[in-house]
């Protein structure tokens, strides 16, 4: 049988580390701050990029960057995906 994934507040990934955001990551949220981040591209299932961790915490979505306040990385739960060399 599969382990299940590891998920991890996306404030601890590293530089450069991709990850996905799980359905119900976004729980630990309040309605506006979920209804923000969706409008800004950020939801559940979407691929996010570390460009820098930290305080902000700054993720890209597609060609798009997004600085979030730790308090917030702090609470999206991600699943990291594991980077394949070719």
């Amino acid at each position: 049988m599969a382990a299940s994934p590891i998920r991890i507040p996306l404030s601890q990934l590293p530089r450069g580390q991709r990850a996905s955001i799980e359905c119900s990551a976004l729980d630990a949220l309040t309605n506006e701050h979920r209804c923000l981040l969706a409008a800004m591209g950020l939801g559940e299932q979407c691929e996010v990029r570390v460009c820098r961790p930290g305080t902000p915490c700054i993720v890209q979505i597609d060609q798009t960057r997004l600085g979030l306040p730790k308090g917030i990385a702090d609470r999206i739960m991600v699943t990291p995906i594991e980077l394949t060399t070719p």
